[in-house]
C-alpha cells in the first residue's frame, strides 16, 4: 500500500512561520475504505451502511444480500469528489439473487479512480509521478438465513491497487464476515405506531487478520498496514399514518400506504491492531455515523445524517503540523421509488429506486486554521447517484 501518510505541501503564504504542513492519507486501499460509499442512500444517512439490506451495502456487510426480500437484486452507484483528491470518482455495480428461500449469492465491482492526481506515489522511499491512480475490489458473496430475521454473510474480496499510470503495484485477498438481524417489536405502545422493528448488525473485514500489504514497483518495495475493520450497527423503524388527498389512490401513488415510514440508524467503525511492526495506523480512522430517513407514501424519501472519522491532529516531532483533523459533518439526501411494475401493468417485472446526494462534502480540511491551495477548495460539491432495480 502507498506510503503516503506523510505528504508535504508548503503553504508559505498562509503560514509564514511554519515551513511544512501535512495532508493525511489513510492506509490500505483508502479510496475504497475511507472515502465515498457504495450506497447513495446510506451516504445521505451519515454513511450508515451496516444494517441496511441489499447488494448496495454488501461491501460493508455481506449479510445484506440475504436481508433483501427481492428475488433478484441489481444496483449501480456513482459518487465524486474528495477534500484533497478533487478529481476522485467512485463506481459500484452489483447483482444478487436467491438460489433458495434462505440462500443468496452475489457479485460486485467497486472502483476508485483518480485521473491526473495531485499527489505522486511513494514506494520504498522513491517518488514516482503518475497520471492515473486507481483501486478496485471484486467481491463474491453468499448469505444464509440461520433463523427467522438473522442472516449471516461471507464475502471473498479481491483487492488491487494500480498506483502508477494504471500499473498494478499491489494485490490482496481480504475476506469479510457479517451478521444482520431484524425483529418486529412493540417498543412503544401507541395505536398510531405500527410496523415497529429493531435492527442489529456487525461485520469484520479482513477477518484472517492479514495486516500487511506489499507494494512493489521497479524493484522498490513498501510494506504497509492492511486494514482490519470491525463495524457495529443498530437501528429502529416504525410507521405513522399520514393521509393526503393529493396522493391517495392517484397515479404515481396508487396502491401506496397512506403513511410515513421513519427509520434511525447508528454505526461504529474501528480499525484493529495489526500489520508491520511499530505500526500505529489502527489508532486512526475510528468512525461513527447516525442517520434518519423518512419515506412518504412509500414513494418519496428524505434523509439526513452526521458522520465523524478520527484523523491525525497536532504537531509532529519534527515541528510540522497536520492540516487535517477529524473528518466530520452533516450529510443529506433524497430519493424516490418509481412503481414501474404497476405503471406498466406488470410488463416491467421490477420497480426502480433512485437515490441522490447533492450538497457540500463532508471534508477533512481544517478551513478555520489553514488556507488551502485553490485546487482543494474549488470543488466542495458532493454528488452521488444510486439506481436500484427491485424485482417483484
Amino acid at each position: 500500500m502507498k506510503k503516503l501518510l506523510f505528504l508535504f505541501l508548503a503553504l508559505s503564504l498562509s503560514l509564514p512561520v511554519i515551513s511544512q504542513t501535512v495532508y493525511y492519507y489513510p492506509p490500505g486501499y483508502f479510496g475504497l475504505f475511507n472515502n465515498q460509499s457504495t450506497s447513495a442512500r446510506a451516504q445521505g444517512m451519515g454513511f450508515t451502511t451496516l444494517t441496511k439490506p441489499g447488494i448496495e451495502n454488501s461491501f460493508y456487510n455481506p449479510a445484506a444480500i440475504g436481508s433483501s426480500k427481492a428475488p433478484i437484486q441489481a444496483y449501480a452507484n456513482y459518487a465524486n469528489g474528495h477534500s484533497y483528491r478533487p478529481d476522485s470518482r467512485y463506481y459500484f455495480v452489483g447483482g444478487a439473487f436467491k438460489i433458495k428461500e434462505k440462500f443468496s449469492v452475489g457479485l460486485t465491482y467497486f472502483s476508485y479512480q483518480n485521473p491526473d492526481p495531485v499527489w505522486t506515489t511513494i514506494i520504498g522511499g522513491n517518488t514516482f509521478d503518475t497520471d492515473f491512480f486507481s483501486q478496485r475490489a471484486i467481491s463474491i458473496l453468499a448469505a444464509y438465513q440461520i433463523m427467522e430475521g438473522l442472516q449471516v454473510g461471507l464475502s471473498a474480496n479481491m483487492m488491487q491497487e494500480n498506483a502508477i499510470n494504471g500499473e498494478k503495484t499491489n494485490a490482496d485477498f481480504m475476506p469479510s464476515l457479517g451478521l444482520q438481524y431484524e425483529r418486529g417489536i412493540n417498543l412503544f405502545k401507541s395505536e398510531k405506531l405500527s410496523n415497529q422493528r429493531v435492527f442489529g448488525a456487525l461485520s469484520l473485514f479482513n477477518f484472517l487478520f492479514n495486516g500487511e500489504t506489499n507494494q512493489e514497483y521497479e524493484g522498490w518495495i513498501s510494506v504497509n498496514y492492511l486494514p482490519i475493520i470491525l463495524r457495529l450497527g443498530g437501528g429502529y423503524a416504525f410507521q405513522l399514518p399520514l393521509t393526503s388527498g393529493f396522493t391517495a389512490g392517484k397515479g404515481y401513488f396508487e396502491g401506496a400506504a397512506q403513511a410515513v415510514d421513519l427509520r434511525l440508524d447508528l454505526q461504529f467503525q474501528d480499525y484493529l491492531p495489526g500489520g508491520p511492526e511499530n505500526s500505529t495506523d489502527d489508532e486512526l480512522n475510528t468512525a461513527f455515523g447516525v442517520g434518519a430517513e423518512a419515506w412518504f407514501f412509500e414513494r418519496l424519501a428524505l434523509r439526513i445524517g452526521y458522520f465523524t472519522e478520527k484523523g491525525p491532529s497536532g504537531t509532529q516531532s519534527d515541528g510540522d503540523l497536520w492540516v487535517t483533523g477529524n473528518r466530520k459533518g452533516f450529510s443529506w439526501g433524497y430519493g424516490t421509488l418509481i412503481p414501474t411494475y404497476q405503471l406498466t401493468d406488470g410488463k416491467m417485472p421490477f420497480d426502480i429506486e433512485v437515490n441522490l446526494v447533492t450538497g457540500k462534502q463532508i471534508t477533512s480540511l481544517n478551513e478555520k486554521i489553514y488556507t488551502h491551495p485553490g485546487i482543494f477548495a474549488d470543488d466542495t460539491f458532493q454528488f452521488a447517484f444510486g439506481l436500484n432495480l427491485l424485482w417483484r
